[in-house]
């Protein structure tokens, strides 16, 4: 019996161009007399870009994000943050005595950006009702009216690494004192009393500076260790020599009820502005770059039209693997911003208007992996995407399927960060594509 053993190939990725080139292995040629071949094309036709998605879902993060951030290649960023506040008990002694009022903001690890800057925050009493324009979500372009009046603001350099560190803006006492009078005398008896009164609460980051953005934990449990709430202090004296100190928690009503507003100037970035999620910034219009950024819907676009023209080669043929290949701009990722070890794949349409997401042939969800050498300089970094579901749906529906690939962070809705994608020829690093195809 004879075998065929197809080893090592060595791809050689060429320049865009309109026909593909192929190498070729004949499987049995001795005593098969069908043109049987196992072809390896890789010299594909390849649009890059980046574009801006509509809105993205910015509710039920668990996650309070707040700063501001500037980027040559992706503009000015500001991260606020919004919540409705309620708490457990609407129950005071009325021998008990205010003391203060402030809002209380707990670190949870996650920060984007120089953290050796001082920032400021500053709290805000919103004056709507807490409730989505359209639908039952916030979004990050979702917002809410607030009085100008500032309630507490506070300027610190942060310490995001130590998740047991809190930050304590000291709050308006007048409000403090409405707030605890109103328990006392009974005119604030349950959660709707208290929202009619007190609608919510907006933290807004200075944006002068180039800064960061940090992550702070949140949830609409009181009990949990950790969480930020607004906290109301009081005191209540006796006779006896025990701790005579007390306070109540505002904690957000639900996890739906607290977003991220995420605002993106582009004006000044390589990108300029996108106008809407139709337009598309190619490659060679932004320094060989494209983009993808949690939070702010930028998102990387990856076409390759000439896949149709597989059909030239065979009447008989099918797709063995496809393969798409790019590589991170060295020096864009750093323990600040690190690499994701995957990252999500969507089909798009011509609109970029999101199909479905990727899967390989066997109907499975695939991602980009990252795939890194061992080698010291560890300079031979890049994401690997399996093609083989998309190239045969490409090839063999009975429509022309217009699609392409959007490149999104797994974690898109609760940080910042941002991915640097490299499709510049002259470095060999571009984006490719390598199908190995079978005709018979």
């Amino acid at each position: 019996m004879r075998y065929l053993i197809i080893g090592f190939i060595s791809f050689v990725f060429l320049a865009s161009c309109d026909t593909d080139e192929t190498t070729t292995y004949e499987v049995g040629s001795d005593f098969i007399e069908n043109d049987v071949r196992v072809r390896v094309i890789d010299t594909f036709a390849i649009k890059a870009g980046t574009f801006k998605l509509d809105s993205l879902l910015t509710s039920s993060t668990n996650r309070i994000l707040l700063g501001s951030v500037k980027d040559d290649n992706l503009g000015n960023l500001t991260a606020k943050s919004y919540m409705q506040l309620i708490t457990s008990t609407y129950s005071v002694s009325t021998d008990a005595v205010y003391d203060s009022i402030g809002m209380i903001l707990n670190y949870d690890s996650y920060y984007y950006g120089d953290t050796t800057k001082v920032q400021t925050y500053k709290l805000h009493r919103i004056t709507e009702t807490f409730e989505p324009i359209e639908g039952d979500y916030f979004y990050n372009t979702s917002f809410l009216d607030y009085d100008d009046e500032t309630l507490g603001e506070i300027s610190f350099t942060p310490k995001p690494n130590r998740e047991t560190d809190s930050l304590f803006i000291k709050m308006d006492n007048v409000l403090g004192k409405e707030i605890f009078d109103k328990i006392v005398d009974n005119d604030i008896n349950n959660s709707d009393d208290f929202l009619q009164y007190f609608k919510g609460l907006a933290i807004i980051p200075e944006t002068t500076q180039n800064t960061h953005v940090l992550g702070f934990n949140v949830s609409a449990t009181s009990s949990l260790s950790g969480n930020s709430c607004m906290r109301l202090y009081y005191s209540i004296n006796d006779d006896d020599s025990e701790d005579n100190s007390y306070y109540i928690d505002f904690v957000i009503s639900g996890a739906a009820n607290q977003f991220n507003q995420i605002e993106t100037d582009l004006s000044s970035s390589v990108l300029g502005n996108l106008e809407d999620e139709e337009e598309i910034k190619l490659s060679e219009d932004t320094n060989d770059l494209i983009f993808a950024q949690s939070g702010s819907g930028i998102a990387a676009r990856i076409e390759m039209p000439s896949i149709k023209k597989l059909l030239e080669l065979s009447e008989n043929a099918t797709t063995l693997s496809a393969t798409l290949s790019f590589n991170p701009l060295l020096g864009s990722y750093d323990e600040n911003n690190p690499l994701p070890e995957s990252l999500l794949v969507y089909i798009v349409d011509h609109k970029n208007r999101i199909i479905k997401t990727l899967s390989d042939l066997d109907g499975n969800v695939t991602s980009a992996i990252l795939y890194k050498d061992d080698s010291e300089f560890n300079d031979n970094i890049y994401y690997s995407i399996d093609l083989s579901g998309f190239v045969e749906e490409i090839l063999f529906s009975d429509i022309d399927l217009n699609y392409a690939l959007m490149i999104q962070y797994q974690d898109y809705s609760n940080n910042v960060n941002n991915l640097v994608i490299e499709n510049n020829l002259s470095t060999n690093n571009n984006v490719k594509l390598s199908v190995k195809y079978l005709n018979y």
